[in-house]
C-alpha cells in the first residue's frame, strides 16, 4: 500500500499566494522553428495560440473556413500544466470525459460529446481498449508517450467521411513532434511525489550541409506509483525519425517507435447505494502478482510531393505491432462462478465483492497496418474556387492470443485482506480464443468550394467496404458496406469572424452476432447537425468557437433477457442515444504576458430506445463542465499559472443505479528561466489539486463496482535545458 508524501503546509500556502498574487498568464514567445513540409502542427512553441490543423479537412483550410470544432492544444499548454498522461491534456476542451479505461493510466477511454471513442457493443462489452488517433491513424489499447507530443487535436463531432472506422462524437489525434533543420537537444527531468519520475533527452537537426538530410533521436522513461493500493505505470519510449526533404517540393520521412508499458490498473472502488462507497483514497482490489504490459513498435513512412502550384500527392504507411499481457484482477459484485468456490458468494449489492481474472490474455498480439493516399488541387471554375481531395484508405486490425476466466477470494470491501492473491492456474481457468480483426477498403471525395464574398460550401461521400468479426473461431465475419456524407457551409462575414452550418453523418462497422440466431449485428449509425461561431481576436492571437449541436447515435447494443441464449441474455442493436448541447472553447494569447485556455459544455443526453434503459441519462456526461487555465510572464525569467478544472454531478453507469457528485479542482504553477552555460533552462513547480479535493473521476458505463477516483494532491518539479 503506498503513502503520499504529502508537501509542507509552508509549501502549499507559498504557491498559492504566488498564484493568486499575480494575473494568469503567458511566457513572451520564442522564434518559430524551421520544420518539415509534411508536419501540420506549427507554430510558437510558448504560445497558447492554437496551432494550424488540417486533421479536420486532410487540406490547409483556415480554422475561420472550416464548417466544424476543432480544437487544438499545443505543446505550450501541455508544458505549463505539465500534462503526463492525455486525459490530463483533453481536459482543456469542451464535450471531453472519460469513462473507466483499461489498460493503465495512460491508455484513457474517452467520451466525446456523450460517446465513448471506442465501440463497446459487440460480444465482450465489459471491456474495451482505449482508442484514439496517432498521427492521423486509430490505434487501440496503445500507450501515449506524452514526452514525444507536439499537440493535441480534437475533431468534434462525426468524422467518418474522412476517416470511416470512427464513433461519432469525434476523434481525438495525437501529433507527435516534428523533425527539425536546425540542431537542437534537449534534456527533462520531472520528480514528483509517490514515485513520480519522468526522463526525457531529445535531440534533432540537419545531418548534412545543405540541410536535405535531417534525423530526430528521443529516449525518454515515465514511472509512478499511486497513493492507491497496488497501482503503478511505467513507460519507456525510443523514438527515431529520418527525414530526405531535397526541395521545397518533396519530403519522405521514416520514423520507428518502440515503447515498453508495464503497469497494474486501477480497477476503483464499488458504488454502495447510490452513491460511491465512503473508503480511503487508498482502496484499490487489483492486487494480481503480476504487471499487465504492452511492448510496441512501430514504423511509420509518409511523403509528400507538390507537383505544381495546383496539385498535391501525400501518403502515410503504417505498421504497428504490440505485444501484450493483459493480467488485472477485476471485481464485481455478481457471483459469475455461481458459487464454485465454497463460501465465495456475492450478493450484488457491492459488499462482499466477487473477484476475477476476467477475460485475461497472458500472451496477446495486436497489430495494425495502414496505407492512405491523398491527392489535392486547387482550381478555378468560372468565378468559383474549388479545393478537391480524392483519397484512398486501407486499414487493417487484429488481435490475437488464449483469453482466461478464473474465480479467485472475494473481498470485504471495508476489511480487505490483500496482497497474497495467487497467480493464474490454467488449469482451474476457462480458455476461450476468439477470432478479432477489422478490414476497412475505402474511397472518398470532398470539394471545399469558394463562392465569393465569404461563403465557403464543403461536400464529401466516401464509401467503405467492411470485413470485421469477434467470436468464436469459424465465426463468419460481418461483411458490409456504406456510404457516408458530410455537408458544410461557411460564410466569413468578417475578416476574423464566421459563421458555420453542417450536416454529418458516421458509421462504426459492428464485429459482433445475434448469439441465438447468428446473425450480423447492425452497424452503428450516427448523424449530427451542428452550427457555430468563430472569431480571431488579437490579431488571430486569442481564437473561440461556439457549437451548438444535435447528435445522434442509433443501433447502439442492448443486452436483453433471452432464454435461447446459452448465457440467458443476448446483445441486440436496436438502441438508440441522443446528446444536443452548447460548446465554447477559447484559447490564446490575451497580451504579451497573458495567455489562457478555457472552455465550457453544456451536454443533455437521453438514451431514447433500449428495452432496459430507455429515458436514462449516458453514463459519465456531466450536465456541466468547465475549465480555465491561465499564464501570467512576470518578466523573461519568472511567470505563474493556474487554473480550475469543474464537473457537475453526473449518472456512473447506462442504469442511472448511483450518481457521481461534481467537484471543481485547482492546480497552480510557477517557472523560472535561466541560462546554463549556453544553453537556455528553465525551472518548474506544479501542484496539482492544490485543496487536496477528493473527487470521482469516472467510472465504467456497464457497473457500479469500478468507479475511479482522482489524484489527490501533487507536487512535481521540473528542470529543462535546451541547447
Amino acid at each position: 500500500m503506498n503513502t503520499p508524501k504529502r508537501p509542507t503546509a509552508r509549501t502549499v500556502v507559498a504557491l498559492a499566494c504566488a498564484a493568486a498574487a499575480a494575473p494568469l498568464a503567458q511566457a513572451q514567445s520564442a522564434p518559430a522553428l524551421p520544420v518539415l513540409p509534411t508536419v501540420v502542427v506549427t507554430g510558437v512553441p510558448e504560445s497558447y495560440q492554437a496551432p494550424v490543423s488540417d486533421t479536420a479537412t486532410r487540406t490547409d483550410t483556415p480554422s475561420l473556413q472550416t464548417a466544424q470544432s476543432i480544437q487544438v492544444v499545443p505543446r505550450a499548454v501541455i508544458d505549463d500544466q505539465n500534462a503526463l498522461t492525455l486525459t490530463d491534456a483533453v481536459r482543456n476542451v469542451s464535450g471531453v470525459q472519460h469513462d473507466f479505461g483499461f489498460n493503465g493510466s495512460l491508455q484513457p477511454l474517452l467520451i466525446l460529446r456523450g460517446f465513448p471513442t471506442t465501440s463497446m457493443t459487440a460480444m465482450s462489452s465489459m471491456s474495451g481498449s482505449s482508442g484514439y488517433y496517432l498521427d492521423g491513424t486509430k490505434v487501440m489499447g496503445v500507450p501515449i508517450n506524452m514526452a514525444n507530443v507536439q499537440a493535441i487535436e480534437v475533431i468534434k463531432g462525426p468524422t467518418s467521411v474522412l476517416y470511416g472506422r470512427a464513433e461519432p462524437g469525434g476523434l481525438v489525434n495525437v501529433v507527435t513532434k516534428p523533425i527539425a533543420a536546425v540542431p537542437e537537444w534537449g534534456f527533462e527531468q520531472t520528480i514528483g511525489q509517490r514515485g513520480l519520475s519522468r526522463t526525457l533527452i531529445e535531440a534533432a537537426g540537419a545531418l548534412n550541409t545543405d540541410a536535405t538530410l535531417r534525423g530526430r533521436v528521443a529516449v525518454s522513461h515515465y514511472t509512478t506509483d499511486s497513493i492507491r493500493d497496488f497501482v503503478e505505470d511505467r513507460l519507456s519510449s525510443f523514438t527515431g525519425g529520418l527525414a530526405w526533404v531535397p526541395n521545397a517540393r518533396t519530403s519522405v520521412t521514416a520514423t520507428l517507435d518502440h515503447s515498453d508499458n508495464r503497469y497494474r490498473t486501477d480497477y476503483g472502488i464499488p458504488a454502495v447505494g447510490d452513491r460511491p462507497a465512503d473508503l480511503p483514497w487508498s482502496r484499490q482490489y487489483n492486487d494480481s502478482p503480476y504487471l499487465s504490459s504492452a511492448k510496441t513498435t512501430s514504423f511509420k513512412l509518409d511523403a509528400s510531393h507538390q507537383f505544381n502550384d495546383t496539385w498535391q500527392l501525400k501518403g502515410r504507411l503504417l505498421s504497428l505491432n504490440s505485444d501484450t499481457a493483459e493480467m488485472d484482477i477485476a471485481t464485481y459484485r455478481a457471483d459469475l462462478g455461481m458459487g464454485m468456490l465454497p463460501g465465495q458468494t456475492c450478493p450484488g449489492t457491492g459488499d462482499p465483492l466477487c473477484r476475477y481474472y476476467f477475460g485475461v490474455r497472458p500472451d496477446g498480439r495486436y497489430q495494425v497496418d495502414q496505407f492512405n493516399a491523398d491527392l489535392t488541387g486547387k482550381f478555378q471554375t468560372g468565378g468559383v474556387g474549388h479545393t478537391v481531395l480524392m483519397g484512398f484508405d486501407t486499414y487493417r486490425t487484429k488481435k490475437t492470443g488464449t483469453t482466461y476466466m478464473q474465480q479467485i477470494s472475494s473481498v470485504d470491501v471495508y476489511n480487505p485482506v490483500l496482497g497474497n492473491t495467487p497467480g493464474l492456474d490454467p488449469m482451474m481457468a476457462m480458455p476461450q480464443d476468439y477470432d478479432d480483426h477489422n478490414r476497412w477498403t475505402s474511397f472518398y471525395v470532398q470539394d471545399q468550394l469558394a463562392l465569393g464574398h465569404g461563403v465557403f460550401l464543403t461536400g464529401a461521400l466516401r464509401h467503405d467496404r467492411t470485413n470485421a468479426v469477434f467470436g468464436m473461431p469459424g465465426t463468419e465475419p460481418n461483411k458490409q458496406s456504406f456510404t457516408t456524407p458530410r455537408l458544410g457551409a461557411v460564410w466569413q462575414f468578417a475578416p476574423n469572424q464566421s459563421v458555420y452550418a453542417q450536416y454529418q453523418d458516421a458509421v462504426a462497422a459492428n464485429n459482433g452476432r445475434d448469439t441465438v440466431t447468428g446473425a450480423a449485428l447492425a452497424a452503428e449509425r450516427g448523424r449530427q447537425v451542428e452550427v457555430g461561431h468563430k472569431i480571431e481576436l488579437f490579431d488571430g492571437r486569442l481564437n473561440s468557437t461556439v457549437a451548438l449541436f444535435q447528435l445522434t447515435k442509433r443501433n447502439r447494443g442492448a443486452s436483453v433477457l433471452d432464454p435461447r441464449s446459452p448465457t440467458g441474455t443476448n446483445v441486440v442493436t436496436i438502441g438508440e442515444a441522443v446528446a444536443r448541447g452548447l460548446e465554447w472553447d477559447i484559447s490564446g494569447q490575451v497580451t504579451s504576458k497573458l495567455s489562457l485556455i478555457g472552455s465550457y459544455a453544456y451536454t443533455d443526453t437521453e438514451i431514447t430506445r433500449d428495452p432496459t434503459y430507455q429515458g436514462m441519462k449516458l453514463a459519465n456526461v456531466a450536465r456541466h463542465a468547465a475549465s480555465l487555465w491561465a499564464r501570467y510572464a512576470i518578466d523573461s525569467q519568472w511567470a505563474v499559472g493556474g487554473g480550475v478544472f469543474a464537473q457537475s454531478a453526473r449518472p456512473g453507469d447506462s442504469g442511472n443505479t448511483f450518481r457521481m457528485p461534481g467537484y471543481a479542482r485547482v492546480d497552480a504553477m510557477v517557472a523560472y528561466r535561466f541560462a546554463l552555460g549556453a544553453s537556455k533552462a528553465s525551472l518548474q513547480f506544479n501542484l496539482d489539486n492544490v485543496f487536496n479535493r477528493k473527487y470521482y473521476a469516472s467510472s465504467h458505463q456497464f457497473l457500479q463496482d469500478w468507479i475511479k477516483l482522482g489524484n489527490p494532491r501533487t507536487a512535481k518539479l521540473t528542470l529543462r535545458v535546451d541547447y
